[in-house]
């Protein structure tokens, strides 16, 4: 089984500055706070739900030949304060199936830097977090950090993602580039919103998989009022096949509260050993129906 670890964010960055780009770093600096405060605007719910649409290609390491290709649909709900999540296929029968719940990702909410949520560091060793504290590297948020990053061209190019000209801050990590993952922002030049971003990291697809490190793409838009990744894209190596994984966040919800015991391995068996109904199905039901989840 596997979860998405993909992808909603705020994002800053700090840059060098000579005395010579002084008034180019004033600008960006700008650019960044503005942006920051775009995404800080935006709320962040207690409780997540939503689908997801895998589209996995697979392919012999060093051939062009050979390609296969599927595609996967599972469904995901979290508790955002502990980042616990619940990750499940959509019922055949009606009832509870087997679920794996885990402290993992955030899913379309894994970018935020509000105080009431957290977002734990993988079990599994993987860690295809973006780098939250790096972010704070900006003054107005950790004025005595050392800068994380520095902008490779300055000033930012601006190019047009999804039919939006954009800043394209091109990153360059100046401590530990694995801590420091961030690689290009893209910022709405109106509006500020971040509208796509790229990182690296490592990656698993589940529980006992080789980690592989991972290049990933994530793109956002807005959703239930909410600033989310609702698409996004990343590598995975497992000699001798490569994968392609491109992932589409659907029917994302946010109910007002969910119950505990969706969150807890063991309580959650008992239910499922009960034969009680799919709640996670349920509540998608009301979604696609109008309904209040």
């Amino acid at each position: 089984m596997r979860t998405t670890h993909a992808v909603t964010a705020a994002i800053a960055v700090a840059v060098i500055v000579s005395p010579m780009q002084s008034a180019a770093a004033s600008a960006l600096t700008q650019i960044i706070n503005a942006t920051f405060a775009r995404l800080q605007s935006y709320p962040v719910p207690p409780y997540a739900i939503w689908t997801a649409t895998w589209h996995i290609t697979q392919t012999p390491m060093g051939y062009n030949t050979g390609t296969t290709s599927g595609v996967e649909v599972h469904r995901y709900a979290v508790r955002l304060a502990d980042g616990m999540e619940n990750v499940s296929d959509p019922s055949p029968n009606g009832k509870l199936p087997p679920a794996l719940i885990l402290p993992e990702f955030l899913g379309p909410f894994a970018w935020t830097l509000r105080s009431s949520v957290r977002v734990p560091a993988s079990g599994n060793g993987a860690s295809m977090l973006p780098d939250v504290e790096g972010l704070k590297t900006i003054a107005r948020v950790t004025a005595f950090a050392q800068p994380a990053y520095a902008l490779v061209k300055s000033p930012p190019p601006i190019e047009n993602v999804g039919g939006h000209p954009s800043y394209h801050l091109e990153l360059r990590p100046l401590g530990d580039p694995r801590k420091h993952n961030l690689r290009d922002l893209w910022i709405d030049v109106s509006t500020y919103d971040l509208w796509k971003a790229h990182f690296v990291g490592t990656y698993t697809p589940g529980p006992g998989a080789p980690i592989s490190p991972t290049d990933a793409t994530v793109y956002f838009r807005q959703v239930v009022g909410c600033w989310v990744v609702t698409h996004a894209l990343w590598t995975y190596d497992d000699p001798p096949s490569h994968f392609d994984f491109d992932v589409t966040n659907n029917e994302i919800g946010v109910p007002p509260t969910l119950p505990d015991w969706l969150f807890d391995a063991r309580e959650y068996r008992k239910h499922q050993d009960a034969g009680e109904p799919d709640y996670i199905g349920e509540v998608l039901d009301r979604l696609r129906n109008g309904a209040k989840p």
